[in-house]
């Protein structure tokens, strides 16, 4: 049973009439009401949205890296003579969200709609229109149903950002957010923080007209049913989330309890993955029992392309996809998924013993971009060329091997195997069913869920250095377009933080522009300028993963450089050069040298020891390339921006803005006692 609109009539109170609540006579009806609920993704924008509405603070609304918005909220306030009831909530839509609380927080929504809706409000950050956003979008749709696109206002938050240009270029600019206008009936406002009373008033008074017009065009509120059957489908749904969980590792080993079959699945798909020549498809075929994969000696790549073959096993299909070295190919994302899709149930890496090097190490590398860290919980390292080891013991073989395979192993709970393709017939079977065993055990601790392909994280890039050193060139650079003003002067052309996104190589990349933190003119004057462009600073990467990237001129690394640097350690904490890049701009004055011999050829110490605290992590840029040249410096700059978030378990700066706005206080306080040292002094002048 489908959502049914109401068929009240909304007559505001520029024409005569009123408007009652369903459940009120029109008798005991004393006033008019709109009914205002807020959705988006965290952090958008919706609270601030909520207190503008209603002219006052009544929604929890502060910059934070934590969630401020934990729980439903309705507020009212009369307006014009009317009561504006506006309901607050946090993300309902979100994919990390606890299922518990989401069933919560989707009962309480419906809860305090009811029973209609005269407007959805849909507040999304301008400028930063996000994956996010579009499942918050697919949400709408599968809790109020298609129709209630039709009751969508979308608000903008943030207009501040837009300077000087017109919100409008912002959504010709953006495919998918365009297209979400115009399902919206186009219908849209923008609300901005910095303005005056008045304009705060106006811009409401405009948003609460649409909302009027809205509600007679649809000839009537958006009825909420609580009873309806897509609302408890999805209330029920939610819940649903909590019971598919996979249990703990404890637990689910109590719950297995021996060899016998997983009868949680009828099928166990296995996905082989390692690299040239270490004998995947033998392993293939000897799982299988026959020669399905083709197997042959040669230096160059045998198998140049996924395939699959299945056998039955204890009344399951065993699914076997062979594969190609996966590190060697390009989008295999988009491969990956169309092989596996939603995921394998486990993943064997094949390696010849003995023979453990870094190219293994690339395909696990390239198993973890796709997947995530989750991917050592569905993997089991085969071994293969068991007979190379003659009458030793594997285990002890193991001990005394590479580290970096001890590493691996132990990653994965200790789960391997190994084939011996010598073995006589009947110790062939008896080894692939115990290979089939320890998958089957595995897939059943796992839940007999699939190894779902990770969502790829938006990667932000924070640009950061004294003024001058070309910053907003090299942001221009690395997004391919002219989006920061870089100009030559002799004063800061970048005052605040801005940001600029594109995507490569299927990479969702978001650049911030930042000014100088060490050069800022009105620190003095108002300390709190610091904490306000490091929130912003902050505000402009996405949701996903941060990393700074420290530009200073080629051969013209000055005092106040070294400044800018020691302003950067204090506000975002020392460790930030863990997470930072050294860029060099200017990379057309080293001629025909390289950058490696002109680092080590350099005689400043300081400048060598940030270097060094960056990890030798190190490039530079020619901002005058263009086309294929500017790729490939762009190219070499987000390589080593991604080997980082490699290191760190594909993670980005970690620190929460408590640990980053205690430091730009202190500058503050420092301040204050600076001013008031002076004004003693002069008083006792």
């Amino acid at each position: 049973m489908s959502c049914a609109l109401g068929h009240q009539q909304l007559l505001p109170p520029r024409t005569s009439g009123s408007l009652c609540q369903e459940n009120m006579s029109e008798q005991s009806c004393q006033m008019p009401e709109l009914r205002l609920l807020l959705l988006g993704k965290c952090r958008s924008g919706k609270s601030a949205t909520g207190n503008a509405i209603l002219g006052k603070d009544v929604f929890p609304s502060k910059f934070s890296d934590q969630i401020v918005t934990k729980m439903c909220q309705r507020e009212s306030q009369v307006l014009r003579e009317r009561k504006v009831v506006v309901i607050d909530t946090p993300d309902l839509f979100s994919p990390v969200a606890c299922a518990e609380d989401k069933q919560r927080d989707i009962q309480h929504c419906l809860e305090l709609s009811a029973p209609s809706l005269h407007a959805l409000l849909l507040v999304i950050t301008i400028g930063h229109f996000t994956r996010e956003d579009e499942e918050t979008v697919m949400g709408i749709q599968q809790l109020f149903g298609a129709e209630a696109r039709r009751h969508i206002i979308i608000v903008f938050t943030w207009k501040d950002d837009l300077g000087y240009d017109l919100p409008q270029d912002f959504i010709q600019n953006n495919k998918s957010l365009k297209q979400l206008v115009q399902d919206c009936g186009g219908r849209y406002c923008v609300f901005s923080k910095a303005d005056t009373k008045d304009e705060q008033v106006s811009q409401v008074s405009e948003l609460l007209h649409k909302v009027e017009d809205l509600v007679e065009i649809n000839r009537g509120p958006y009825h909420v049913n609580l009873k309806g059957s897509r609302f408890q489908d999805c209330v029920n749904e939610a819940a649903s989330q909590e019971g598919d969980k996979p249990h703990g590792p404890r637990e689910r080993q109590l719950q297995f309890t021996g060899p016998e079959q997983n009868p949680g699945t009828s099928e166990l798909m296995v996905l082989l993955v390692g690299k040239h020549g270490a004998g995947k498809s033998a392993a293939g075929n000897s799982i299988l029992g026959r020669r399905a994969f083709e197997t042959r000696f040669s230096e160059w790549p045998v198998t140049q392309s996924f395939s699959s073959e299945s056998r039955s096993w204890r009344k399951k299909k065993v699914l076997i996809i062979d594969t190609p070295d996966i590190s060697s190919l390009g989008n295999i994302d988009s491969e990956l998924k169309k092989h596996t899709y939603p995921g394998p149930h486990a993943f064997l890496l094949v390696t010849p013993l003995g023979f453990y090097t870094k190219d293994d190490e690339a395909v696990l590398h390239t198993i973890q971009s796709s997947f995530g860290e989750k991917c050592f919980e569905y993997m089991i390292i085969l071994l293969t060329r068991k007979e190379d080891l003659g009458n030793q013991n594997l285990e002890k073989f193991l001990r005394n091997s590479s580290k970096d395979l001890c590493r691996l192993i132990e990653k994965c709970e200790n789960r391997y195997s190994a084939f011996n393709y010598r073995a006589t017939a009947e110790e062939e079977q008896r080894q692939v069913d115990k290979l089939l065993q320890e998958i089957d055990s595995m897939v059943h601790e796992n839940g007999n869920k699939h190894c779902i392909f990770r969502e790829k994280e938006t990667l932000s890039i924070v640009l950061m250095g004294r003024s001058g050193t070309g910053k907003s060139a090299t942001g221009n650079s690395i997004l391919g377009r002219v989006v920061f003003t870089s100009q030559l002067r002799a004063k800061p052309v970048t005052k605040t933080s801005q940001s600029g996104r594109k995507t490569w190589d299927g990479q969702e990349v978001v650049v911030v522009d930042t000014p100088s933190f060490s050069q800022m003119l009105d620190v003095e004057k108002d300390p709190s300028q610091l904490e306000k462009e490091s929130k912003r600073c902050l505000s402009c990467c996405e949701k996903g993963d941060i990393f700074f990237v420290l530009v200073f001129q080629l051969g013209r690394f000055t005092q106040e450089d070294k400044i800018a640097v020691a302003k950067l350690e204090s506000i975002f904490g020392e460790g930030f050069v863990e997470y930072a890049v050294v860029l060099f701009t200017r990379k057309e004055d080293l001629g025909e040298g390289k950058l490696e011999d002109f680092i080590k050829n350099s005689d400043n110490k300081v400048l060598k020891n940030i270097i060094k605290k960056c990890g030798w992590r190190v490039c530079a840029f020619n901002n005058k390339e263009t086309d294929q040249a500017q790729e490939t410096q762009v190219k070499a700059l987000l390589t080593i921006v991604n080997d980082l978030r490699r290191k760190h378990g594909w993670n980005g700066y970690p620190h929460p803005w408590e640990n980053i706005s205690k430091p730009t206080r202190n500058v503050q306080e420092m301040s204050q006692a600076k001013k008031l040292f002076k004004s003693l002094k002069d008083m006792l002048l």
